[in-house]
């Protein structure tokens, strides 16, 4: 797999000039983009990328899923995260790369590191309104101005202050996405807990794991920080809360209605360590295993 640890090298491999700044690099789209390779094999990016896409034609691609919409969509990714495509579908907006070590010892490195949605998977993309898109498009035209303009010499606090005001925009924008999403017909707690409920619908038998955030993230086609930020915009809690408050209440069923003992309560769960169960089950309920099973014989 090939690795590209700066610019003017993943630039030579997506058929680009080289940056106008050794450390960063702003293009348009719609002229960079047919220049790239029509498909591509893994590649390993250590740069950090936001892009900004829009107006689309006909169906857009995103991981499993497929998007029609007029508006925008915006993009961030962080270093070391693996992409490849089969076909490019070309748009237009803009693409801004830099290397980490533009922001190591400026303050928007705190919030680049602080916004989770540098990881999350590019079916998660930030979908604008036609008033975000307005907004997101003239940072990225003066971004993109003074460093084409000045190319080495370009002003970086400019640039990187230009930058803070995308993040922070970004981040008021997921949150609304986060808001519209809680207000479906199913909220995403719901679904999650139905997927629990599915992976322990007969307590008969004992299940083979314990469900994770990754594995209700991936039933549920999301990124496990994008699902995660959903859950506790809608409940005020995280994923892994309702996972471990739906198995403690599994738990104590099985404590109060049968005759099982506690490793096999704990077996029949998922867990295949008693003690561990134990101290689960107490931090979750605030009592013991043993202090529930004996209520319920009070």
């Amino acid at each position: 797999m090939k690795v590209f640890d700066d610019i003017i090298g993943y630039n030579k491999y997506l058929n680009l000039a080289n940056p106008p700044h050794p450390l960063m690099d702003s293009r348009v789209c719609k002229e960079s983009i047919p220049n790239f390779p029509q498909s591509s094999k893994e590649i390993q990016v250590n740069l950090y990328r936001i892009s900004l896409k829009k107006n689309f034609t006909g169906d857009i691609k995103y991981g499993s899923k497929k998007y029609n919409t007029k508006n925008g969509l915006l993009l961030f990714t962080e270093p070391a995260q693996i992409v490849s495509w089969d076909s490019l579908t070309f748009w237009d907006g803009y693409s801004f790369v830099f290397h980490p070590d533009l922001i190591r010892k400026h303050p928007v490195a705190h919030k680049v590191k602080q916004y989770k949605y540098f990881s999350y998977e590019v079916k998660d993309a930030l979908f604008l309104t036609p008033e975000e898109e307005e907004t997101i498009t003239w940072l990225f035209t003066k971004i993109h101005q003074e460093l084409i303009t000045h190319k080495s010499n370009a002003n970086q606090d400019v640039i990187l202050s230009l930058l803070n005001v995308v993040l922070t925009y970004a981040e008021l924008f997921y949150e609304r996405q986060f808001r519209e999403v809680g207000t479906q017909s199913i909220s995403i707690s719901s679904k999650v807990k139905a997927l629990l409920q599915s992976h322990y619908n007969n307590l008969s038998q004992p299940v083979q794991n314990i469900p994770t955030v990754s594995s209700i993230a991936q039933e549920l086609s999301l990124s496990p920080n994008y699902l995660t930020d959903l859950v506790r915009a809608e409940t005020g809690k995280n994923t892994i809360a309702l996972i471990h408050e739906f198995v403690a209440e599994q738990a104590e069923i099985l404590l109060l209605q049968t005759d099982m003992n506690i490793g096999e309560v704990a077996y029949q769960l998922g867990f295949d360590n008693v003690p561990y169960f134990s101290r689960f089950f107490k931090k979750v309920k605030g009592v013991s295993p043993n202090e529930i099973r004996n209520q319920g014989k009070g």
